[in-house]
């Protein structure tokens, strides 16, 4: 569950290799936002998920 406006990045098979997914919560009726980004280092080193 994300927050409106929250941003979780998300490794998968969905982007090309060096990129991760960028999900952006939305307020309710609203359809979350998702875009393949490559993720800057600072961003990188903050943490791993895991499914």
């Amino acid at each position: 569950m994300l927050a409106p406006y929250e941003v979780a990045f998300v490794k998968d098979a969905s982007c090309p290799s060096g990129k991760v997914l960028k999900v952006t919560g939305a307020i309710r009726g609203l359809h979350r936002r998702k875009a393949c980004v490559v993720l800057a280092g600072e961003q990188a080193s903050l943490a791993t998920a895991t499914p």
